[in-house]
């Protein structure tokens, strides 16, 4: 626990309690740093690295003694460096000054250079005790050349040697980030960050991301960390008010910003967090490639759909990230993407073989889609074993889930991820039906990618007694379900009975799905009657136990398999 007691000023103290409110964190003062001459000796007791890695030559304007130049301490509380050349930083790209501190009680001071100084731009932060990193802006059309430190410990130091306080570690040109975060043993955290106590029990982080900070072409992804599990809601506010349930397995929250709108509509972010579940980070920098499309399934619900010309968005489940999460544009779009694989993974009487386009094109499909990697192998496999003529759509699905990962080479035929998975749903489905597709089908994923779940799913169907069962296989069987496997007939009962509420899985089971069978089959009205008699009751009993064990193993529960919405 780091617990900063700072002296009289206005910044932030990052006491990092357990809890909010954030008065923790950083304040940014706008105060005047005097300059001072230049010394034309190179310092090189830190490094002052380029965006590329390259060192840059640098001098201090300070006489710091040689080999201490970045040691700072009584009598030494400010310095500047120059850099030999002016530098343009790229696009998407900021300072960062990283510091060692060795004694608590320090508020540091940054500018980044004369033109700056003069308009009284410094900037003010709380230095807690251990290494840190802070990122600074610079303004667009502005290029760098001298980064300006100033130490205020609040009360003198020892008198005789001297003691040194804090180390300037090193400075580099990085990629932009925004906001704060905890590291072992340390902490990042940016300019442009600000906290209020709008109500009691709550705080709010702005966080302000100009279109500038990021480079084009970049994947701006916003990432939320809390302490404490809770049946609580943060609020992200960014033009569009999203809430975010704190009951992750992670403890966190990942949503790519293209969720929110474009880096132009963007002027800041807002995140209101309760103080019991207690924000240890909040942050937005551009993802690496394997990360950029991590995020919670609930992004599909929200922001826009596929851009002009895209067929489909895509996300990986951060909780889960074997599984790929599809969002097709339209229902003949993801038709042609998955319908022939409906029918050759689910679909009695065409399990495993391939069907031409003029035999399944009168038939429905599905309106939304999971599978398994290992059956997409067995797919792909045999249609090139049979040099079966697939559409465009599936050898492009073919060659993203080869290069995702979730398929591969082998021999002859396709090796498969162990735990991979895909499921989608389509943007023409009203949002009611969005919302309960998006449930089933990301409860299929656990079943394939949790071995665990699926375990305790299969024992729950085959502890069925067969009088139970009969209705089961009567409803799949009418919407031409494989009723014959028991891996698929376990799969589908949990996904049915977790796609909503438990309290509402009677009502759904024995009056919806009752009023659909017995629309084409009147003639087992009675028959049904008295299976709901006996059975009404274990829908919802048997919901609350696959619910339960939801709750304890993910913190989803049965009706919304997501935090975002």
């Amino acid at each position: 626990m780091i617990r900063l007691r700072i002296p009289k000023t206005r910044a932030f103290r990052p006491n990092f309690p357990l809890s909010f409110p954030l008065s923790f964190l950083f304040s940014i003062l706008a105060l005047f740093l005097p300059l001072y001459s230049c010394s034309s000796k190179t310092v090189t007791s830190f490094p002052w690295n380029s965006s590329e890695g390259k060192p840059l030559a640098f001098t201090q304007t300070k006489d710091f003694p040689e080999g201490q130049e970045n040691r700072f301490g009584p009598g030494r509380e400010h310095n500047a460096y120059k850099l030999v050349e002016a530098l343009v930083l790229p696009e998407g790209y900021m300072v960062a000054a990283e510091l060692s501190a060795i004694r608590e009680d320090l508020v540091l001071g940054f500018s980044l250079g004369p033109e700056l100084n003069k308009l009284g731009e410094e900037l003010r932060f709380a230095l807690p005790k251990g290494r840190s990193r802070f990122y600074l802006s610079l303004p667009a059309g502005r290029s760098l050349r001298v980064l300006s430190l100033n130490l205020d410990a609040g009360a003198p130091g020892k008198s005789g040697d001297f003691e040194e306080w804090a180390r300037l570690e090193s400075v580099k040109i990085l990629p932009s980030f925004r906001g704060f975060e905890e590291l072992e043993g340390g902490y990042r955290v940016s300019d442009g960050i600000s906290i209020k106590k709008p109500e009691p029990g709550a705080s709010r982080i702005s966080i302000q991301n100009p279109p500038a900070s990021f480079g084009a072409g970049d994947s701006p992804v916003l990432v939320l960390r809390y302490r404490q599990r809770a049946e609580l809601d943060m609020v992200i506010e960014a033009g569009t008010r999203l809430l975010a349930r704190c009951m992750s397995a992670n403890r966190e929250i990942r949503l790519p910003l293209s969720a929110l709108g474009t880096l132009e509509t963007l002027g800041s972010l807002q995140i209101t967090v309760p103080d019991a579940v207690g924000l240890a980070s909040a942050f937005i920098e551009s993802a690496s490639a394997d990360q950029a499309h991590l995020t919670d399934p609930g992004t599909l619900l929200l922001g826009e759909g596929p851009g002009q010309g895209e067929e489909y968005r895509w996300y990986r489940w951060d909780l889960l990230p074997s599984v790929i999460l599809f969002d097709f544009r339209n229902y003949d779009i993801q038709d042609a993407y998955l319908k022939r694989l409906a029918f050759f993974v689910e679909k009695r009487g065409f399990v495993g073989r391939l069907a031409p386009n003029q035999e399944i094109a009168p038939l429905h499909g599905w309106n939304a889609h999971d599978y398994k990697a290992e059956d997409l192998a067995r797919f792909f496999a045999l249609a090139e074993k049979q040099r079966f003529p697939l559409n465009p759509e599936e050898l492009r699905l073919r060659d993203f889930l080869l290069a995702q990962g979730l398929i591969h080479k082998k021999g002859g035929g396709y090796g498969f991820s162990e735990n991979g998975a895909i499921i989608s749903i389509s943007r023409e489905s009203p949002d009611y039906l969005r919302r309960t597709f998006l449930t089933h089908e990301s409860s299929h994923a656990i079943f394939f990618a949790d071995a665990r779940y699926r375990t305790f799913c299969i024992d729950l169907w085959n502890g069925m007694p067969e009088e139970e069962k009969w209705f089961w296989k009567l409803y799949f069987g009418w919407m031409n379900y494989n009723t014959a496997s028991s891996y698929l007939m376990a799969n589908e009962v949990q996904a049915y009975l977790v796609q909503q509420a438990p309290g509402r899985a009677g009502d759904y089971f024995t009056e919806t799905l009752v009023e659909r069978l017995l629309e084409h089959h009147p003639e087992l009205e009675e028959k049904i009657a008295r299976y709901m008699e006996e059975f009404s009751g274990s829908f919802e009993a048997r919901a609350k136990v696959l619910d339960s064990w939801l709750r304890s193993n993910y913190g989803f529960k049965a009706g919304s398999i997501y935090f975002l919405r």
